[in-house]
């Protein structure tokens, strides 16, 4: 078992400090310094982005139950650009007043209010979207969801990166902003640690097929050929499924440069650990081939259990407290606020626990309910 674990770390240290190298060189705190997009085609002088952006139709599903979602709905209003057009969809007549009275101080755009019918589609986000196709008007289509803060600057380079390059689809980057409740940062630091470095790691290698849902943009006509919105109704990860849909069809995606703020909510411990729970079943679906093979880079908490087993082993504390400074390394390398060493040590020794979990016939909470997710339906 000793060879294991060290085996383990040191897999988990070179992850560790590959991924933090490449996290810096790509988001490393400048936004829009250019993007990466598989297999990216040089845009010809007359195809570079005009000063004026291309109009872009904007979906807002709203989310009921979203604390500051007045504030995040007034910043995303006053980055809008002439010519664009915005479909708001709300599950309650409170949360669509609200739309419709913030966005009467800006009657410039083309804005439009829809009250979902529930239970159409399994996915609550994408049930929504679906009912909001028939009003979208634009080529370019970009998804934000309610917890999104896309300020004017970030619209703007995301849009430019999009128009700039020959991609079907592409999405951005996201930094969890916690609200100050333990549950909520290590909730935050626990999705970030799971996804970013990887993600990173990818895209070094031009291997992205997928698309992250905070933010993305896909073109009218490639959604359409698919079938729309609905071909994603019973779909845990519909952004995942989405990037992995166009890329087989022969579209390009990509991801950008430029780095979105979402606000993580004001988690209770339970609702922290079934958030957890189903994001960690949600990777194994998405790639259960790459999942089984996430416990290489668990080397803290691999190595914390060994401790257990050995507490008067100096080797093993050695290695144990060299693997979490370098995973501190890699954690303080994402978007977003930097973590605390004590909380990142607690993500680290509770990613073995949930990654078991997710391949237990367990149901997931999601959308208000208990599903099992290999059993969605449409």
């Amino acid at each position: 078992m000793g060879i294991a674990v060290a085996g383990i770390g040191v897999f988990s240290a070179a992850f560790y400090l590959v991924t933090a190298l490449l996290l810096r060189r790509w988001l490393g705190g400048k936004p829009a310094a250019g993007s990466h997009l598989e297999n990216p085609k040089p845009a010809p002088a007359a195809q570079r982005p005009p000063d004026r952006p291309e109009p872009v139709t904007f979906f807002r599903p709203i989310k009921s139950g979203e604390a500051r979602l007045r504030d995040h709905l007034a910043v995303f209003l006053s980055a809008l650009e002439p010519g664009d057009q915005v479909i708001f969809c709300a599950t309650t007549p409170e949360d669509l007043r609200l739309c419709e009275d913030l966005a009467a101080g800006h009657p410039g755009p083309d804005i439009s209010f829809l009250l979902a019918v529930e239970g159409v589609h399994r996915n609550p986000k994408i049930n929504k979207l679906a009912q909001m196709e028939p009003l979208a008007t634009r080529e370019r289509w970009v998804v934000l969801d309610s917890d999104a803060v896309p300020d004017r600057r970030f619209l703007r380079a995301f849009r430019s990166e999009w128009q700039s390059k020959d991609a079907d689809a592409i999405s951005a980057p996201y930094a969890p902003q916690p609200a100050p409740g333990t549950p909520s940062r290590l909730d935050a630091l626990g999705t970030g640690m799971a996804l970013w470095p990887g993600v990173a790691l990818l895209r070094s290698v031009g291997r992205l097929d997928f698309l992250t849902g905070a933010c993305m943009g896909v073109k009218a006509r490639t959604l359409q050929r698919l079938g729309g919105w609905k071909i994603l109704g019973g779909s845990l990860a519909d952004d995942h499924e989405l990037g992995l849909l166009i890329s087989r069809a022969g579209g390009a995606v990509g991801i950008s440069d430029s780095v979105i703020d979402i606000e993580t909510p004001d988690l209770t411990w339970k609702e922290w650990i079934l958030h957890q729970h189903r994001a960690s079943v949600t990777f194994r679906l998405c790639n259960p081939a790459g999942c089984l093979g996430i416990p290489l880079t668990h080397g803290v908490g691999l190595s914390f259990l060994f401790i257990l087993l050995n507490p008067l082993a100096h080797g093993s504390w050695l290695l144990h407290l060299g693997l979490l400074a370098l995973r501190a390394h890699s954690a303080n390398s994402l978007p977003g606020p930097r973590g605390k060493l004590r909380e990142i040590w607690l993500v680290s020794l509770l990613e073995p626990l949930f990654w078991l979990l997710s391949w237990l016939p367990l149901p997931v909470w999601w959308g208000g309910r208990w599903i099992r997710p290999g059993k969605l339906g449409s």
